[in-house]
Protein backbone atom coordinates (compact mmCIF):
# COMPACT_ATOMS: atom_id res chain seq x y z
CA UNK A 1 0.00 0.00 0.00
CA UNK A 2 1.57 3.04 -0.80
CA UNK A 3 1.59 6.09 1.69
CA UNK A 4 -1.11 8.02 -0.02
CA UNK A 5 -3.30 5.12 -0.10
CA UNK A 6 -2.03 4.76 3.67
CA UNK A 7 -3.47 8.07 4.59
CA UNK A 8 -6.68 7.85 2.84
CA UNK A 9 -7.02 4.83 4.05
CA UNK A 10 -7.54 6.10 7.60
CA UNK A 11 -8.62 9.36 6.84
CA UNK A 12 -11.80 7.32 4.96
CA UNK A 13 -11.95 5.33 8.19
CA UNK A 14 -12.22 8.28 10.35
CA UNK A 15 -15.98 8.64 9.64
CA UNK A 16 -18.56 6.86 11.42
CA UNK A 17 -20.78 6.28 8.90
CA UNK A 18 -18.09 4.59 6.41
CA UNK A 19 -17.02 2.48 8.58
CA UNK A 20 -20.61 1.49 8.91
CA UNK A 21 -21.00 0.79 5.33
CA UNK A 22 -18.31 -1.19 5.70
CA UNK A 23 -19.27 -3.43 8.15
CA UNK A 24 -22.64 -3.88 6.31
CA UNK A 25 -20.58 -4.79 3.16
CA UNK A 26 -18.06 -7.15 5.52
CA UNK A 27 -20.14 -10.23 4.92
CA UNK A 28 -22.25 -9.34 1.40
CA UNK A 29 -20.89 -9.57 -2.07
CA UNK A 30 -21.65 -6.57 -4.64
CA UNK A 31 -24.89 -4.65 -2.63
CA UNK A 32 -27.12 -2.38 -4.04
CA UNK A 33 -26.64 1.57 -3.29
CA UNK A 34 -30.15 1.73 -1.98
CA UNK A 35 -29.63 -1.11 0.19
CA UNK A 36 -26.85 -0.05 1.63
CA UNK A 37 -28.43 3.18 2.20
CA UNK A 38 -31.42 1.81 4.09
CA UNK A 39 -28.94 -0.55 6.34
CA UNK A 40 -27.05 2.77 7.62
CA UNK A 41 -29.61 4.99 7.92
CA UNK A 42 -28.39 7.35 5.59
CA UNK A 43 -29.74 9.50 2.30
CA UNK A 44 -28.84 8.86 -0.89
CA UNK A 45 -27.03 12.12 -1.43
CA UNK A 46 -25.02 11.80 1.72
CA UNK A 47 -24.00 8.17 0.93
CA UNK A 48 -22.70 9.37 -2.30
CA UNK A 49 -20.34 11.11 -1.12
CA UNK A 50 -19.06 8.61 1.34
CA UNK A 51 -19.03 5.74 -1.26
CA UNK A 52 -16.65 8.11 -3.35
CA UNK A 53 -13.77 8.59 -0.33
CA UNK A 54 -14.37 4.78 -0.38
CA UNK A 55 -13.68 3.89 -3.28
CA UNK A 56 -10.90 6.57 -3.76
CA UNK A 57 -9.33 4.94 -0.98
CA UNK A 58 -9.69 1.54 -2.42
CA UNK A 59 -11.59 0.64 0.78
CA UNK A 60 -14.63 -0.52 -1.75
CA UNK A 61 -14.91 -1.67 -5.27
CA UNK A 62 -17.81 -1.14 -7.43
CA UNK A 63 -19.33 -2.59 -10.62
CA UNK A 64 -22.56 -1.06 -12.93
CA UNK A 65 -25.26 -3.52 -13.54
CA UNK A 66 -27.68 -1.66 -15.71
CA UNK A 67 -28.64 1.70 -14.42
CA UNK A 68 -27.04 0.79 -10.73
CA UNK A 69 -23.54 0.52 -9.11
CA UNK A 70 -23.29 -2.15 -6.76
CA UNK A 71 -20.06 -2.19 -4.02
CA UNK A 72 -18.21 -5.07 -2.08
CA UNK A 73 -15.73 -4.49 0.20
CA UNK A 74 -12.15 -4.95 -0.88
CA UNK A 75 -10.75 -6.50 1.64
CA UNK A 76 -7.02 -6.94 0.23
CA UNK A 77 -6.86 -3.07 1.40
CA UNK A 78 -8.66 -4.32 5.21
CA UNK A 79 -6.07 -6.41 5.11
CA UNK A 80 -2.88 -4.24 4.54
CA UNK A 81 -4.42 -1.35 6.83
CA UNK A 82 -4.60 -4.13 9.35
CA UNK A 83 -0.84 -5.45 9.19
CA UNK A 84 0.26 -1.90 9.15
CA UNK A 85 -1.58 -0.93 12.31
CA UNK A 86 -0.12 -4.26 13.55
CA UNK A 87 3.52 -3.43 12.74
CA UNK A 88 3.10 -0.49 14.90
CA UNK A 89 1.85 -2.71 18.10
CA UNK A 90 4.39 -2.26 21.05
CA UNK A 91 6.50 0.26 19.05
CA UNK A 92 5.28 2.84 21.05
CA UNK A 93 5.31 3.92 24.70
CA UNK A 94 2.98 5.94 26.40
CA UNK A 95 6.62 8.01 27.36
CA UNK A 96 7.08 7.90 23.00
CA UNK A 97 4.24 10.08 22.33
CA UNK A 98 4.31 13.83 21.82
CA UNK A 99 3.45 16.35 24.94
CA UNK A 100 3.75 13.30 27.45
CA UNK A 101 5.79 14.28 30.22
CA UNK A 102 5.38 11.07 32.05
CA UNK A 103 8.40 9.54 32.86
CA UNK A 104 8.39 5.13 31.90
CA UNK A 105 8.39 4.32 35.63
CA UNK A 106 5.06 6.52 35.85
CA UNK A 107 3.51 4.40 32.95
Amino acid sequence: MSRNTESSVFLALGHPTRRAVLAYLRDRDYVKVAEIAEAVGVGGSTLSGHLRTLREAELVMSRRRGTEIQYRVNLTVIDEAMLLLASFGGALRRSDLPGDTTTQEEA
